[in-house]
């Protein structure tokens, strides 16, 4: 027996995405020996984080990088130093911004929850979160119509789960924003293209580590020399119950270094060629939909088109199973159930279309 038997933790499979409530990803070989390797060992943790980090940001391109505990530590790290600095008075009053600069500027769209809400880690670094224009409308002039003397950043949210019809740019932010001497923040968190962001001209960004890299639970913040060392100044405040232990350190690092060297069109053949099973294995039951990333990322999905209630009846009779078959839920209100084929392993799409042919006989069963 292994330890989820002993605890009555069923195996899942997932074909909803590196998502954090299914434990993200699963870690390569390499990636479990470097983890391992750092909890045998004792090690003087300003060493390992200082050599550790200085790699990663050469690998991404960046002045300097610091290891996070995620993306969500990410953002409220990166917002603490926009508004405290490496002030340790001001670094350890937050979330009191002491009368300083504390308004976090963001598109009214991407003001959204990825499981807590992104105003709350603004919040919880002592920022005052400022929407700007509309939820289906932004115009330069509200953003520049914005811009105040209390002003500390711009806050520019790059996932699926914010509203990408009328936003402006992240291009055309980058230039309002140093026209105006504003530091521009990016949260990148479930991103592959990471030197994009980086050398996009924002001051901070943030990643999970733990999703498109495969590392350990962990995240990077990367960019201008100053700001991420007043990121690393947080650590004496808000920061303290966002510190990385030694395994992920190493893991994140071995993950990066290995996922900065892959082969990105044989893993993008090799998800196509999982979506073009799924929907042959579909085609019988329902129609079918081979789905383009609601972000815009180089990933394809397999998509069953139902009624909102079909769909959901479905999601939740995959789940049921054993083992349970997590789908992609964020289109299930219009219908569809998206597959995602990144996280499949040898053998699943057998077991998912015959799950889902099961389901399809047992309605006309009960027809």
């Amino acid at each position: 027996m292994g330890y989820l038997d002993e605890l009555n933790v069923p195996r899942a499979i997932n074909a909803s995405g590196r998502m954090t409530s299914l434990g993200v990803n699963t870690l390569s070989g390499d990636v479990l020996a470097a983890v391992t390797e750092a909890g045998r060992s004792y090690v003087d943790m300003r060493d390992l984080r200082q050599a550790t980090e200085e790699r990663i940001a050469a690998l991404m391109g960046a002045e300097a990088a610091m290891i996070t505990t995620g993306a969500a530590a990410g953002v409220a790290l990166m917002v603490a130093a926009v508004i405290a600095g490496d002030d340790l008075n001001r670094v350890q009053s937050l979330p009191d911004a002491l009368g300083h600069p504390n308004e976090i500027l963001l598109q009214a769209g991407h003001q959204v929850s990825f499981g807590a809400p992104i105003v709350q880690m603004i919040r919880m670094a002592g920022g005052q979160p400022r929407p700007v224009g509309l939820v289906n409308s932004v115009s330069e002039a509200h953003l520049t119509g914005a811009f105040s003397p209390q002003t500390a950043a711009f806050l520019f949210v790059q996932s699926h789960h914010t509203v990408h019809k009328g936003m402006l740019s992240l291009a055309r932010c980058v230039e309002l924003c140093t026209e105006k001497g504003v530091p521009l923040l990016i949260d990148a968190a479930a991103e592959e293209d990471l030197t994009h962001f980086v050398q996009s001209g924002a001051a901070l960004v943030t990643f999970s580590g733990g999703k498109a890299i495969g590392g350990p639970t962990s995240g990077i913040v990367a960019g201008q020399r100053a700001l991420v060392q007043a990121c690393r100044a947080q650590n004496g405040g808000i920061g303290r119950p966002m510190k990385v232990g030694k395994e992920q350190i190493l893991g994140l690092w071995v993950a990066l270094e290995a996922y900065m060297r892959r082969d990105v069109d044989a893993e993008r053949s090799r998800n196509s060629r999982l979506v073009d099973e799924l929907l042959a294995g579909f085609a019988p039951f329902a129609e079918t939909r081979r789905l383009a990333d609601e972000a815009g990322r180089g990933i394809e999905r397999a998509g069953i088109v139902l009624s909102p209630a079909q769909a959901e009846e479905l999601v939740a009779f995959l789940e049921k199973g054993i083992p349970p078959v997590h789908t992609r839920t964020h289109l299930v209100n219009l219908g569809i159930v998206a597959f995602d084929p990144r996280p499949l392993a040898d053998g699943d799409v057998g077991l998912i279309v015959e799950r889902v042919s099961r389901f399809f006989e047992r309605k006309e069963n009960t027809q």
